[in-house]
């Protein structure tokens, strides 16, 4: 039980962290939407699109190895970090190199914003180092605070920078960089982080081949990870413009709040995992977990596929508000997604990275090929489309290949008609047919009952034992 209690502990840390943080970007959206145009609000994503894929390449997904290797030998953490740390600066000095590529059209005028884009880039990159660095030496309290405070700061200059001094693009850039800016200096001071960095050694290093042999298959997959969920934005730029990008990003804003369910649950499974991965009844662990996540994420998509005209009405300003139907199919595409992306923690838990990278590449070649058949007849619906495909693809081959490594155990007599309830909705709700919002509300009802019988065994099983555990605690 005690595995149990330190994950919902955790989750209820990152709970608070993501609920604040989420909250806070998802209601920029209205300031974004009616102060940028589809074109400026293309361009933003597309820097965050760039970011993505060049981070991995430019650290060698040091950051994920960092948090392993620390949980797996806290004593020897100062090494794992100062290496961490020296090849995070590295990298900035490599993704410096490749800023003329940015002016190439492809990219839909990001090379106009190259100085403030560096900025930017460089200051998540030690954000998100610090955080894992503190996720590794499990300093949950202070990524909770830091992330509420550098949101905060974020929003509120956004609001002045560009609702009021309409800096646009550049306030964009400008608000992100300073609340990235205000979590280093939490994490480095409040965290103390200082006390593990050192100067690099110049010899040869058994802790830095330990770490880089485990990151570097991360890097591919990372790559073809970004090229999964990212690459359409490169075909919707090219054929349809960035205006059209644009309408696509906003779009996929609402769908991110699936991120407010899933990132609180990585970052608290992750640690639970790592920890609990070499102890008894790991699988029946695993299985319980993914049925519960499972549960939690069919519901949430359901109720955000029911709310999307209400939301978007309120979220999508102006000319916005015309792509609202591609977020049922968006939504959809995420919730294949993070499912797909529960089944690679079995990888990453057993260090199995290879696999997880097969399927991240079999899922980046399919959404390559579905974009490229679609996008032309089918416009922007034709790229979401090739998401949930892909998608669908990728946690097909990660079931397949994680039960070589550990065989998660699901009801497929609920999950099946789950689905098939979820997959219906969307297409409806999408389509805009008849009464969609009444058949919207009847298929999660329908699904909440059926996540009742599902979970009720669970349930009943943690009643039992935890009052024998009082009982013995009452002798």
């Amino acid at each position: 039980m005690n595995k149990y209690k330190t994950l919902l502990v955790n989750i209820g840390l990152f709970t608070i962290n993501a609920v604040s943080t989420k909250l806070i970007t998802f209601f920029l959206i209205p300031l974004y939407t009616y102060f940028l145009s589809t074109q400026e609000y293309g361009i933003t994503d597309m820097s965050l699109t760039v970011a993505g894929l060049i981070s991995p390449v430019v650290v060698a997904s040091i950051n994920d190895s960092v948090v392993r290797f620390i949980i797996d030998d806290k004593k020897n953490a100062q090494k794992y970090i100062t290496i961490g740390f020296w090849i995070s600066c590295v990298g900035c000095l490599i993704s410096a190199a490749l800023l003329p590529v940015l002016d190439l059209d492809i990219f839909g005028g990001l090379g106009d914003y190259k100085g403030l884009f560096f900025i930017y880039f460089v200051i998540t990159l030690f954000s998100s180092f610090f955080s894992n660095t503190a996720r590794g030496l499990n300093q949950i309290k202070l990524i909770t605070w830091t992330s509420i405070i550098s949101s905060l700061v974020s929003a509120a200059s956004a609001g002045i920078l560009i609702g009021l001094l309409r800096f646009k693009v550049d306030g964009y850039f400008y608000s992100l960089s300073l609340g990235g800016f205000v979590s280093i200096i939490l994490f480095v001071f409040a965290g103390k982080v200082y006390r593990y960095i050192r100067f690099p050694s110049l010899k040869k290093d058994k802790y830095l081949e330990r770490m880089l042999i485990y990151s570097f298959p991360l890097i591919p997959n990372a790559i073809f990870w970004w090229a999964g969920t990212s690459i359409n934005r490169f075909f919707i730029t090219s054929v349809l413009g960035i205006g059209a990008s644009g309408l696509f990003a906003a779009a996929s804003k609402i769908p991110n709040v699936m991120n407010l369910v899933s990132s609180t649950f990585w970052q608290a499974w992750s640690l639970s995992a790592f920890q609990e991965y070499k102890t008894t009844g790991i699988t029946k662990f695993f299985s319980n977990i993914f049925m519960v996540f499972r549960i939690i994420c069919t519901l949430f998509a359901s109720l955000i596929i029911a709310l999307t005209p209400f939301i978007a009405s309120i979220l999508l300003q102006k000319q916005f508000y015309t792509a609202w139907p591609l977020i049922p199919l968006l939504i959809l595409a995420f919730f294949f997604n993070v499912l797909a992306g529960f089944y690679g923690t079995v990888f990453t838990t057993a260090m199995k990275t290879s696999m997880l990278f097969w399927t991240t590449v079999i899922s980046a070649i399919a959404v390559i090929v579905f974009t490229a058949l679609f996008i032309y007849p089918y416009g922007l619906y034709g790229a979401a489309l090739a998401m949930i495909i892909s998608n669908i693809v990728m946690l097909i081959s990660r079931v397949f290949l994680s039960s070589k490594v550990l065989d998660i155990q699901v009801n497929g007599k609920i999950v099946l008609p789950s689905i098939l309830l979820l997959v219906s909705q969307t297409v409806i709700v999408s389509a805009q047919i008849p009464n969609y919002t009444i058949f919207s509300i009847i298929t999660f009802i329908l699904l909440l009952i059926l996540s009742i019988f599902e979970v009720l065994p669970l349930a009943k099983q943690f009643i039992v034992s935890h009052n024998k555990m009082r009982s013995h605690f009452l002798k």
